[in-house]
């Protein structure tokens, strides 16, 4: 008789290039966004979408612009 839960691995991804950051563990991200950026002078005519970066906890799944914008508390479930 075998015992399921010692051979049943965990299905989450793993991040290998995740960072901490405080308590948070932090990914880097992009993603393409349709329509002009919203800061005129990094636009151009005729755009129809521009990259946008940003970081994301994969703890708790906040997501902010800057590492320094992160919660002071991570709200990860356990």
């Amino acid at each position: 008789m075998s015992t399921h839960n010692s051979t049943v691995r965990s299905v989450a991804p793993s991040y290998p290039d995740a960072e901490p950051v405080g308590p948070h563990l932090v990914i880097d991200k992009t993603e393409w966004v349709p329509g002009r950026h919203p800061e005129s002078h990094r636009g151009f005519a005729d755009q129809r979408g521009y990259r946008e970066s940003y970081y994301r906890c994969i703890r708790c799944g906040a997501e902010r612009l800057s590492t320094a914008d992160l919660p002071e508390e991570c709200s990860a479930r356990s």
